[in-house]
């Protein structure tokens, strides 16, 4: 008689954010995020050819970015003192906990103006991965980016209370604000200044 055998796929994340000052760790936030829904439709996308499933879009982006917030229900400075508030209003309701959430609740800049929503031409919302990614096994990837001083705080962004994170693929455009990512986590604040860079590792484990 045979034993059935089930097996679930599951995707699972590892996040580990990283200030640093000098080289020196200050401090560190560690979590598991969710790959939302739009993730999950993402990957179911990846892996079907649009050919033999026509009413499924076939996608062939990879993730290529992560984005920082001020948002989420983990936000600790509450109410976010101006300008950093003012610039980029909103709540702090969204959790990592809900897999339809879809975008950065109170999205920052890396780079660029300091103009209220949408912002200007030429303004940075999403950073690029560090290339190559890093495959410590066969069924893991960890995607990682560092977030110079002068990246999210600059100008009269003296201090920006961290609280989110996202993750994107290349169908994501660096110059808009409001895009939608594949997976999210919310994090106890993580004050950033000119005198920090934040390093973020995010692995996915299958």
């Amino acid at each position: 008689m045979k034993t059935r055998v089930t097996e679930d796929i599951e995707v699972r994340q590892n996040l580990v954010l990283t200030l640093r000052e000098r080289g020196k760790i200050t401090d560190r936030r560690e979590g598991h995020n969710i790959w939302v829904n739009l993730g999950r439709e993402y990957l179911s996308q990846l892996i079907a050819y649009s050919s033999l499933s026509p009413d499924v879009p076939e996608r062939d982006d990879r993730v290529k970015y992560m984005g920082l917030g001020i948002g989420g229900t983990s936000q600790l400075v509450v109410p976010v003192p101006a300008p950093v508030g003012t610039i980029y209003p909103g709540t702090n309701v969204q959790t990592d906990i809900d897999p339809t959430v879809n975008k950065l609740e109170r999205p920052v800049r890396v780079s660029g103006s300091e103009s209220t929503y949408p912002g200007l031409a030429g303004d940075v919302w999403l950073g690029n991965v560090q290339a190559p990614s890093t495959h410590l096994t066969g069924t893991e990837v960890t995607f990682k980016r560092v977030f110079t001083q002068t990246h999210v705080s600059y100008g009269t962004f003296l201090s920006v209370p961290l609280s989110e994170v996202g993750l994107y693929t290349a169908a994501a455009d660096p110059g808009v604000f409001s895009n939608t990512l594949i997976a999210y986590d919310t994090f106890d604040t993580l004050s950033k200044t000119n005198a920090f860079e934040l390093e973020v590792d995010w692995t996915v484990r299958f």
